[in-house]
């Protein structure tokens, strides 16, 4: 039995954030090599840095959030929630 359950919404929205993340990630590569005329080859031996780039892209998108979501909450924001992604315990 899960102890808690994240909804395949939830999943989506977050693996759609990590590509774009990893795109633009991607994007500051080329650039980079557009920028200081390297080696095409540059593109795939810079990998790890690419990704990398991804997972600080990707926390920085993170904190940023929460941010956001810390300060809706001081005003009084709340979301509004659908019971089809509560998981009721029995």
């Amino acid at each position: 039995m899960p102890y808690f359950y994240i909804p395949s919404r939830r999943i989506r929205t977050e693996l759609l954030s990590l590509l774009v993340c990893f795109m633009i990630a991607v994007g500051l590569n080329v650039y980079a090599i557009i920028h200081y005329n390297s080696p095409l080859s540059e593109l795939w031996t810079s990998i790890l840095y690419v990704l990398m780039a991804t997972a600080v892209l990707y926390a920085v998108w993170i904190v940023l959030r929460l941010l956001v979501f810390g300060i809706a909450r001081l005003f009084g924001y709340k979301p509004k929630r659908s019971h089809r992604y509560h998981y009721h315990h029995k």
